[in-house]
């Protein structure tokens, strides 16, 4: 069952309202597995029957509000009365729906429509603010820092100052929840930590690197035996960085008739590209040596593809913000030229 979508509250029965010391409109917390939890506000359920929970979601988990659950069973102690005193301001980043709204709207008006949607709110930190029942291009913010000492909810007034660090689209926004790994790497934190340092400056702060005259990697050659996690290993590093991932694997590019693969590799390129305009965004080529063989004693159409892939990571220039991050387990089989400078110059290498 359902409530009014935007109306940030939960409808619970009178009995356990009672049992919390919770009154009408009272903000508390509803906490879920997986540390997901949503702020809703109180109310009795207008058929005052105990043991049923409605819950609006419109302040929630980020990974709550683009998964939400159809069926919960939930214990009274996974609610919690929460204050929220009233905020003088906050951080936080605003998501849209398309590329051209965030590219055209001016910040000025995109402050303002926030400002006066978030209106009335109760916000907790590191939450997402579901929009969408304003019928605009602005989907969610997510509520990035709260100015409170203590406490990590509040509610947002007239008087609330909001600053906007930030504007994502959808897609890009859920490709960073997606690439959000939690499981635990198993002994390669010091490998990850090599490979986020190569990554991070180049993808977040490129004009800098080049006003300071450093180069920026384009290619790093990520080496390690089969089933050591590298797949796993790049989602995490990207996801940490809070870049977008599109992953392809070599052999899903071969194509059958002539021409087909360089076709589908420029496609691959093409993509990456569309999704750097909306952040920043790591293009991964798995098992790099399926795609780029050694050219002296392969066929010829598979000569021709690795002669794209190079033409291709050469005609990257600086306007292309994404970094390639290419995965083997038989680097000596890759065709020498694709670790020249300029290319897979920087490489990260796994062991077991």
């Amino acid at each position: 069952m359902h409530v009014t979508e935007g109306s940030q509250r939960c409808r619970l029965g009178p009995g356990l309202m009672s049992a919390l010391g919770l009154s009408l409109g009272s903000p508390v917390l509803v906490s879920l597995l997986g540390g997901r939890s949503c702020l809703c506000t109180a109310w009795p359920r207008s058929d005052l029957a105990e043991g049923f929970l409605q819950v609006d979601l419109k302040c929630s988990s980020a990974n709550l509000i683009s998964h939400p659950p159809t069926h919960l069973n939930l214990d009274p102690a996974q609610l919690t009365p929460t204050p929220c005193p009233k905020l003088k301001g906050v951080k936080i980043s605003v998501v849209v729906q398309s590329v051209d709204f965030k590219k055209h709207t001016p910040p000025r008006l995109v402050h303002e429509l926030v400002k006066d949607m978030l209106k009335g709110v109760y916000v907790h930190r590191k939450h997402a603010i579901n929009l969408e029942d304003f019928d605009t291009e602005i989907r969610y913010v997510v509520i990035e820092d709260i100015n409170l000492e203590s406490g990590h909810a509040g509610f947002i007034t007239s008087k609330t100052g909001v600053e906007i660090t930030g504007i994502q689209t959808v897609r890009h926004h859920r490709s960073q929840l997606q690439d959000q790994d939690t499981i635990p790497l198993g002994g390669l934190e010091e490998v990850a930590a090599s490979l986020k340092e190569m990554l991070q400056l180049p993808l977040l702060y490129p004009d800098t690197l080049s006003s300071l005259g450093v180069s920026c990697p384009r290619g790093v050659l990520l080496v390690g035996p089969p089933g050591v996690g590298k797949t796993l290993l790049v989602r995490k590093v990207v996801g940490e960085v809070g870049a977008s991932l599109v992953v392809v694997r070599g052999p899903e590019v071969v194509g059958s008739r002539p021409g087909e693969s360089e076709e589908k590799l420029r496609a691959v390129f093409e993509r990456a590209r569309s999704a750097a305009e909306e952040g920043p965004c790591v293009l991964f080529l798995d098992e790099l040596d399926s795609l780029c063989p050694r050219r002296s004693g392969s066929s010829a159409p598979e000569n021709r593809l690795v002669a794209q892939l190079l033409t291709l990571m050469d005609g990257m220039n600086q306007s292309d913000r994404f970094l390639i991050v290419g995965a083997t387990n038989r680097p000596d089989s890759l065709d020498p030229a694709l670790r020249r400078p300029g290319r897979f110059d920087r490489e990260v290498r796994m062991m077991t």
